[in-house]
């Protein structure tokens, strides 16, 4: 009984305890810099600051795929330099992609950072029912003393 009773003490704790950690790790931007096209891994969801550079009348397409959706996320043709946001609404892979006969770059950096629903879901939902089997156990032991 002491071994399920720390078991389930020590999931409460670490549900309790992950969230100022968390913070902390989602209020660090992610960048990178696409010269031709690549993929980026994206932890969690959050807005995506998009800025390209090209030289001057140079015509070219941004895209952001979402391979998880099937689906471009942006798609816009532009000419010289561009500037923009979109939400990337999951974690995982995004297939960025500058269409272009000559060099462009394209810089991405992800702000405004969230944890997905799925695993706020998991983590309330294990650390709820650790604290309720946790309160059951303690709430037994204490009527039998």
């Amino acid at each position: 009984m002491r071994l399920l009773k720390a078991v389930l003490l020590s999931i409460v704790l670490m549900t309790i305890l992950v969230f100022p950690i968390e913070k902390n790790a989602m209020t660090q931007p992610i960048s990178e810099v696409v010269i031709v096209g690549q993929g980026i891994v994206v932890p969690s969801s959050g807005m995506a600051v998009l800025s390209s550079s090209a030289d001057e009348g140079t015509e070219y397409t941004v895209r952001i795929f979402d391979p998880e959706r099937g689906r471009a996320v942006l798609e816009r043709n532009v000419t010289g330099s561009f500037r923009g946001r979109v939400f990337l609404k999951h974690s995982g892979p995004y297939y960025l992609s500058v269409g272009s006969m000559t060099p462009v770059t394209l810089a991405v950096r992800v702000i405004n950072r969230y944890p997905s629903v799925t695993v706020l879901n998991i983590r309330y939902c294990l650390g709820g029912v650790s604290a309720l089997l946790l309160a059951v156990i303690l709430l037994v032991e204490g009527r039998k003393r």
